[in-house]
């Protein structure tokens, strides 16, 4: 993963927008994925974490502006030069691309000092019970009456969910085909409901025009519907208990170990 950054940061001159948002996505999976290490390493991996997060916010500004625009041209087809400041330029400075770069070599360099010598790979199924528990726990609340803070960790736990799912699919690719499908459109309705609250937040520091309370009102009935679209959602993602879920992937993996990994 740190090589892959490293070349998607290579190429991003090519298409800013969209190097950005695979960058983005796989420092997101990455996160993910080290949330299945061992306990022996949880605290390496909480440190390893934190340093890919800051490593993804170096787009949050600029990754904000697009979400921003995008929201408005849809809402106020034309509007969008009106009421919002010229978006930032989505290239960064040659200097910060390098500095990610060499915090990309740095964090790789930690990881190959890890090791996890006899484990048998039961810390997999137990990292995974773990994130699917708490995923389902944080579905008891309705979606649709969800605080945005709750809503927005929920999101992070199915996120979470999301890769550790695309990790584990070779061990059963058609059973964990559709569940994978059916997270990230879980993910896409509820992301949507994050970046409608970011757009009215930011039209409110930002925008002081006429037509601010009609444009809030269609953010916020777009934000219920996409809410009800995740509501429905919960059943076919987390329906399932923990225990069942984590017996099927146990029987999987003996025919067929998760790829690229080696217990030595």
């Amino acid at each position: 993963m740190p090589l892959h950054g490293r070349r998607l940061l290579d190429r991003l001159e090519n298409d800013p927008a969209k190097g950005i948002h695979d960058f983005r996505r796989l420092m997101k999976a990455w996160r993910s994925l080290l949330k299945l290490s061992p306990a022996a390493l949880e605290q390496d991996s909480a440190q390893l974490r934190a340093d890919i997060k800051r490593l993804r916010q170096n787009f949050g500004a600029t990754r904000d502006a697009a979400v921003v625009a995008r929201t408005l041209q849809e809402l106020l087809p034309g509007e969008r030069g009106r009421l919002l400041e010229p978006p930032p330029d989505p290239m960064p400075l040659p200097e910060t691309i390098v500095s990610m770069q060499t915090e990309l070599d740095r964090l790789a360099a930690r990881m190959e000092e890890w090791s996890v010598a006899g484990e048998r790979g039961g810390f997999l199924l137990a990292a995974f019970r773990r994130s699917y528990r708490k995923a389902r726990r944080a579905a008891r609340r309705d979606p649709r009456r969800m605080s945005l803070k709750h809503l927005h960790a929920w999101r992070t736990r199915i996120i979470d969910l999301g890769y550790q799912l695309s990790f584990f699919q070779p061990a059963d690719p058609g059973h964990y085909k559709e569940q994978i499908e059916a997270v990230e459109r879980l993910r896409t309705h509820l992301g949507a409901v994050v970046d409608l609250d970011l757009a009215e937040r930011q039209l409110v520091e930002t925008a002081a025009i006429k037509p601010l309370r009609k444009v809030r009102k269609k953010l916020r009935r777009r934000a219920g519907k996409q809410r009800g679209k995740a509501a429905g959602m919960v059943e076919p993602v987390l329906d399932t208990r923990p225990k069942a879920v984590c017996a099927h992937l146990a029987e999987a993996m003996v025919a067929h170990a998760p790829r690229r990994i080696k217990l030595v």
